[in-house]
């Protein structure tokens, strides 16, 4: 019978794997990313801060330093690699595909710190959260993540996600949320859920004027109603 921690893919911290290549540190990344996020339901530590190209550029060029890492500490990528990307074969799982993924993961964002976005057009932290979490019994050997390409069995805790585009669509949480983060898409299919949020937003502000305007002309029709009567 598998334990708790198995089922439930948490990790007991007593347990430590010295096999596995170590994470790359994406606190200076998550920092730089708190001062430029557009949503303003999180926090940030300079209140009235806006994006500035500068500040979005140092995101972007974080992050690819952390993919640079991972990619040397994993033995991957490297130049002149063929295989899937962002935009190519939708199979995950494939040590080829993720070397060859995480390549055109750095390409992409190297370009994007060279000329940013005028903001972070990723998703909010809400999403990641929401992300269907895959069961540790239901991998198989086979299987590893797109960007690492570390098998997910491989760990005996892993927090492996399944994003909504596709099925097959497995990932490392830790390897995809700063990218989600700060990019907003898929890092197979290019799927947009950064633009399907904002978009989803501006709606639901679009009808949130539209209930505030109808509320201030109820309450205009009563003032002058009230007035008649005076």
């Amino acid at each position: 019978m598998a334990t708790y921690e198995v089922e439930h893919n948490t990790t007991d911290p007593r347990i430590t794997n010295q096999d596995r290549p170590r994470r790359p540190d994406l606190s200076t990344f998550f920092a730089t990313l708190s001062e430029i996020t557009p949503n303003p339901a999180e926090t940030r530590t300079r209140e009235h801060a806006v994006p500035v190209p500068g500040d979005v550029s140092a995101a972007f060029r974080s992050l690819a330093e952390a993919f640079d890492v991972m990619r040397r500490e994993h033995d991957i990528g490297g130049a002149g690699d063929d295989g899937g990307g962002e935009g190519g074969d939708e199979t995950a799982g494939e040590d080829h595909h993720g070397a060859a993924l995480i390549d055109q993961m750095i390409e992409a964002l190297v370009q994007g710190a060279e000329l940013p976005p005028r903001e972070v057009e990723g998703v909010n932290e809400e999403f990641c959260d929401s992300l269907d979490r895959v069961p540790r019994s239901t991998l198989n050997d086979s299987q590893s993540c797109p960007i690492c390409s570390n098998p997910f069995l491989d760990d005996p805790y892993p927090l492996v996600v399944r994003l909504p585009c596709h099925t097959t669509h497995l990932f490392d949480l830790e390897c995809v949320r700063p990218w989600l983060r700060l990019r907003g898409t898929c890092p197979l299919d290019r799927t947009d859920f950064g633009k399907k949020q904002r978009e989803k937003e501006l709606e639901r502000r679009k009808q949130q004027e539209k209930r505030r305007a109808a509320a201030a002309a109820v309450e205009d029709d009563e003032d002058d109603l009230d007035g008649m009567y005076v």
